[in-house]
């Protein structure tokens, strides 16, 4: 709805309301006023969750990219251990030789 066509609805209002007393034209446009809000608390919601959604499939997307590389790096990992075992078992054992020293420094 525009702004021009809020005017006019709240000019359409004032005649309907000219001949209220001042308690009864606050009643009705507090009543206007509690359905405009709750127009915007179901608009708010709505876009919320498409928001929410959106956020959703991005999440959804990196997920499946990280699981991908990971996989890809796992493969990499495991080619490199059956192309060179002996090189791997070395390197395996100096890394944990250097992790058991940096541990006992520790106490």
């Amino acid at each position: 709805m525009d702004t021009k066509t809020l005017h006019e609805d709240d000019k359409a209002t004032a005649r309907q309301t000219s001949g209220q007393t001042a308690s009864e034209r606050l009643r009705a446009q507090s009543t206007v006023v509690r359905e405009d809000l709750r127009e915007l608390g179901h608009a708010t919601r709505d876009v919320a969750q498409e928001k929410l959604g959106e956020a959703r499939q991005t999440a959804a997307a990196y997920y499946d990219h990280g699981k991908k590389k990971a996989t890809e790096w796992e493969n990499v990992a495991v080619d490199y251990v059956r192309e060179r075992p002996v090189k791997s078992v070395l390197m395996a054992a100096g890394v944990g030789v250097l992790i058991g020293m940096l541990l006992r420094l520790r106490r």
